[in-house]
């Protein structure tokens, strides 16, 4: 079930949309998702059946899909993969349409049993943004037959359009969750500017951040709940490569932690729910918020149909980008202490541990040309 709450009556560009009549206030939306996410009684979703979808737009006139499927599991959820995009977009204010406005209905083959999914997932822009989401609220129904998706474009006045590109279809199933907790800090660490949205880059870096770099076993649904001590707390999901000096490059998606997060998730908390494929390399970024306010220590608890795997780092891979490369280099001759010399760096928020933990290989407690064999022996570049 996803939730989504917002505090404004007005449209504002970049900002959260208009407060429907049906929706609920922030307040009492945070302690249901809460609630939700920390015991659901619908489970872990499963997918077990994939159908690959046309392209299509949605103007002011819903469009209707049908997708059949013909696994003999039990339907407790659907999931939807796609690259959303503006075709006709207010480019001078950035109002509509975004890629939140999305809704769908998708109906059983039965015609009966409907999941309402208002809105389906995105961005409060008009940018472009990968989807790649779940929900569960299927009471068990046959995964044989129509199911029925009807998407709209929820309060998106003509003439603006949008469009869905790479179309896929998912059927979940429910399975017991499987939880992992992960406790960590970005009081230090390599150094990134963040993004702030699906396009944008905070002006408020260059911050710390940490990397889980992690493919999973079992495609479906999985909920990353990070949750820092006190103020903002930003989380960022990657799929297949990371690169933090292109910090926009492969982003699929994000959790604001600040309060503003349309998932109504209060300030310190982040939260991302997202539809993970099996062979796929993914990153989970945890960053700290501005360079002005100390980095903090964070715990993220997963929730899914299985545990993650780790992928572990090279040592010499300061930046946790996957490679060993020039950057990591930078960092490497920064600690070049020879032999019995103590590092002393120069670089920001690198400090002694940090220079042997990554750079001194042969744990003498020196960064010396015995350490720099290693890292041309792992250098990637």
């Amino acid at each position: 079930m996803r939730i989504v709450c917002t505090v404004s009556n007005q449209r504002l560009a970049y900002r959260l949309p208009r407060l429907p009549a049906n929706r609920c206030i922030l307040g009492v939306c945070v302690l249901m998702h809460a609630a939700l996410v920390a015991g659901t009684a619908f489970g872990a979703q499963k997918q077990v059946e994939t159908i690959a979808g046309s392209d299509f737009n949605i103007a002011q006139t819903p469009v209707v899909q049908t997708v059949t499927g013909t696994t003999t599991e039990p339907i407790t959820g659907v999931g939807f993969t796609a690259q959303w995009t503006a075709v006709v977009a207010d480019n001078e204010d950035g109002l509509f349409p975004w890629s939140l406005d999305l809704g769908v209905n998708v109906t059983a083959p039965n015609g009966t049993d409907v999941v309402n999914w208002d809105p389906l997932g995105g961005d409060v822009t008009i940018a472009d943004f990968p989807l790649q989401d779940f929900t569960d609220g299927l009471p068990s129904v046959s995964g044989v037959g129509d199911f029925s998706w009807q998407f709209t474009n929820l309060g998106v006045p003509s003439p603006w359009v949008s469009g869905l590109r790479n179309v896929s279809y998912h059927l979940l199933t429910t399975v017991p969750d499987v939880v992992e907790v992960i406790n960590g800090s970005v009081a230090t660490g390599p150094h990134w500017s963040r993004p702030y949205f699906i396009a944008g880059i905070s002006g408020q870096g260059p911050v710390n951040y940490d990397v889980v770099r992690f493919e999973v076993s079992e495609a479906g649904g999985y909920t990353f709940l990070s949750v820092v001590p006190s103020g903002n707390n930003f989380n960022y999901i990657y799929q297949d490569s990371f690169d933090p000096s292109q910090p926009l490059n492969n982003l699929l998606d994000y959790g604001l932690g600040n309060g503003n997060a349309p998932n109504g998730t209060p300030v310190g908390t982040s939260l991302i729910e997202v539809l993970l494929q099996e062979n796929t390399t993914y990153y989970y970024v945890t960053s700290q918020w501005a360079f002005f306010n100390p980095g903090q220590p964070f715990t993220t608890t997963i929730t899914g149909p299985a545990l993650i795997t780790k992928l572990p780092f090279a040592q010499q891979d300061f930046d946790q980008d996957g490679d060993v490369d020039l950057t990591d280099y930078a960092v490497f001759t920064d600690c070049l202490a020879g032999p019995d010399g103590s590092p002393s760096p120069t670089i920001d928020d690198v400090d002694l541990a940090e220079c042997l933990d990554h750079f001194d290989s042969d744990t003498d407690n020196d960064v010396d040309l015995a350490d720099f064999a290693d890292f041309q022996a792992a250098f990637t570049n």
